[in-house]
């Protein structure tokens, strides 16, 4: 699916796509589409070659000689037609079935909202959310109408700093969160913190409380020595 698009400056636009199927992909049966200024799908395509290993992504950039060198260093495929202005579609089929897009047929005029975000697919960088994992072909579902309901993260104009790379791994990242999640790479603003603690609280059967290096499992009254931490009274890890 598409992780990544950006409309920068000058010819400063690029699309990225991840492979998290779990298995490398055959890129021969994929192509990059483009709608310019309202019609039917494909328009402009572009066919892909090669192969994708899982966890990776490819990205393909304008092939116009004032690419910035940030782009240019990590581009896979340089397109001629990797020139959208922000009312420009943009699709991901496989084997000549659309899979995935920013944009539709029907021209927004200057621009499509994203996020509720005005005009987001103009001056800006969408980083898709990294809780999703396959590609959507309604759009207008996928932009959303808020943060909350949009599959995409909305970035300033130039922010290339995640090129070439995208998260299949979200939660919290935080380790003195309560749901903090050691495998996750990437925030996705889920952090919830028990900011009151309660005494003689139950422990379930089958759950066990870290206290420091100790693990408590089994029924009974424990008294233990707490030093604080970051302003906490105390940090305790749940499982």
């Amino acid at each position: 699916f598409i992780s990544e698009y950006a409309e920068g400056t000058s010819y400063n636009k690029y699309i990225e796509i991840y492979n998290g199927t779990g298995y490398t992909v055959d890129l021969s049966d994929y192509d990059i589409w483009k709608i310019t200024n309202g019609g039917n799908w494909p328009g402009s395509s572009l066919s892909l070659t090669g192969t994708l290993a899982n966890n990776e992504v490819y990205v393909i950039c304008s092939s116009n000689s004032n690419v910035s060198a940030t782009i240019l260093n990590t581009a896979d495929t340089l397109w001629l037609s990797a020139s959208w202005n922000g009312d420009d579609a943009v699709g991901l089929a496989k084997n000549g079935v659309l899979i995935d897009a920013i944009g539709n047929g029907v021209d927004p005029g200057v621009a499509w909202d994203v996020a509720g975000v005005v005009e987001a697919t103009r001056d800006h960088t969408l980083i898709r959310k990294c809780s999703i994992t396959q590609g959507d072909t309604n759009w207008i579902a996928a932009a959303g109408v808020d943060s909350l309901t949009s599959q995409w993260l909305v970035y300033p104009q130039d922010y290339w700093i995640d090129i070439d790379q995208h998260s299949g791994f979200c939660g919290c990242t935080d380790p003195l969160a309560c749901n903090y999640d050691s495998l996750a790479n990437t925030d996705d603003g889920s952090c919830a913190y028990d900011v009151v603690w309660q005494q003689n609280e139950i422990i379930c059967n089958g759950d066990s409380v870290m206290v420091g290096s100790n693990i408590y499992y089994l029924s009974g009254s424990y008294t233990d020595s707490l030093s604080t931490i970051y302003g906490c009274d105390s940090t305790v890890y749940t499982t």
